[in-house]
Parts: structure tokens; sequence; C-alpha cells
């Protein structure tokens, strides 16, 4: 007998497996482990993608409305059932979620024309310190 693939409960039009809501079509909702796995993946994707928009928009209601977006997007290709198609978006996706994470800076307007910056601690621990008296070789 075969083990069916259970994930874990997300919202009701992502595609699962071994359960009845979230619609009858869309990616592992039937067929072989294979898209069990490729469920688990898209799922995993969304939930990093939402970690991420949290953690570099924090504090900042207007850029947190990417929420909105993200799940447009998800919802919008939940029938998707061919596997180049799928695994393209995956990829998007998963450069999108890099992108955010190790390009985005929060700003914060101090004056007229200033602006703060507030940049996460994961962005500043690859960075080499600055050294404003050079080294002479010798």
């Amino acid at each position: 007998m075969r083990e069916r693939c259970r994930l874990r409960p997300g919202p009701d039009w992502l595609p699962r497996r071994g359960g009845s809501r979230g619609g009858g079509s869309g990616v592992g909702s039937h067929g072989s482990d294979c898209q069990g796995d490729r469920a688990g993946e898209v799922l995993q994707l969304f939930r990093t993608l939402h970690r991420t928009r949290q953690q570099v928009f924090k504090n900042d209601k207007r850029a947190l409305e990417a929420r909105v977006k993200i799940n447009e997007e998800f919802k919008k290709n939940k029938s998707e059932a061919s596997p180049e198609k799928i695994a393209e978006m995956m990829k998007l996706g998963s450069d999108v979620e890099l992108l955010l994470r190790t390009s985005v800076i929060q700003g914060v307007h101090t004056d007229h024309n200033t602006l703060k910056l507030v940049p996460r601690k994961d962005l500043l621990t690859e960075n080499v310190p600055y050294c404003d008296a050079p080294t002479q070789k010798q």
C-alpha cells in the first residue's frame, strides 16, 4: 500500500495531498509522489516568501501589503499542471526571495531631504568594515 503525503495546514487555496479542502485540481492534488513533493516545495516557498517579507518590511505597513501580491500570484497559478512551468515559477519565487533578503534596506524619512537607513543585522554580517587609514606597502 502506498503511503500518502500529508502537508501541514495552510491557506485553503494552496495545493495539498490527503485532504478534501483546497479543491481537487492543482499541483499535488493527484498523481505521483513527485507531485506531492512539489506541492511541499511550493508551500515551503510560499511560507519563506512571507517570512522574508515580514523581516524585510518590518514596521512598514504599506510595504507589508506585499502579502496581497504574494497571495495573488500563488492563487493565480494554483491550477498549473506543467512541471516545467512550475519549476520556472519556483525559480522565480526563490530568486525574488533571495533578492529581498540580500538587497533591500529600509529607509526612514527623518527630515525633508534626509533618509535614515535601517539595515537588518543579517545584512551587516557579510560586510567588510571600511578603514579610513589605508595601510602602506613596505
